[in-house]
């Protein structure tokens, strides 16, 4: 009796330790299904699920004759009353599950409006083999933050996002964007 009670107490208390991550019912939820951005792909998302689209992830295609080098570059670009945090690189963070997204500008990173930002690129020159640049270019399951903008209050959220340099891809997941103005939020939750 004593080892069943030892063995019943080990599953409960194991069993509490692994509690899933529970969504947050103040967040609007969107899943991507793994939407798969190709180069000369593109794919837009209506956060907020009001009708119009907020955030476009794309390629474009840049010839530089100076460098002698092509470079297919993979994009984020907000619309009108969607920002993106860029920082004085033009990068945006790559966050981690469980990071915040506040409300202000942060860590280097401000908040802008209409904003395109490189996630990755490939450099192909006419000697030598391609490589990859660029901030976003190892993420895997990790989260861009993003903040819409709406009769003049903030509402914080999220994408989260891989890349596959092997493929030349983004993929999305999925993204969620908070019910409650002025607030921040977490990161994949």
């Amino acid at each position: 009796m004593k080892k069943c009670l030892i063995i019943l107490g080990t599953l409960f208390f194991l069993a509490s330790c692994n509690k899933p991550v529970t969504h947050d019912p103040q967040m609007i939820y969107t899943d991507l299904e793994n939407k798969e951005v190709r180069f000369n792909g593109s794919s837009s998302i209506d956060l907020n699920k009001d009708g119009i689209m907020d955030i476009r992830f794309h390629t474009m295609l840049v010839g530089d004759p100076v460098a002698k080098q092509d470079k297919e570059k993979y994009l984020v670009t907000s619309k009108v009353n969607c920002l993106l945090p860029v920082n004085s690189n033009e990068n945006a963070p790559v966050l981690f599950k469980g990071d915040a997204v506040p409300l202000k500008d942060f860590a280097g990173y401000t908040w802008y409006e209409v904003s395109q930002i490189e996630l990755a690129q490939k450099v192909t020159a006419m000697t030598g083999d391609p490589f990859w640049k660029g901030v976003w270019k190892s993420a895997s399951h990790n989260y861009l933050p993003v903040q819409l903008r709406m009769n003049n209050q903030r509402f914080n959220g999220w994408v989260e996002l891989s890349f596959d340099v092997n493929s030349e891809k983004i993929i999305l997941h999925k993204a969620a964007i908070s019910k409650l103005p002025e607030r921040s939020v977490v990161a994949g939750v």
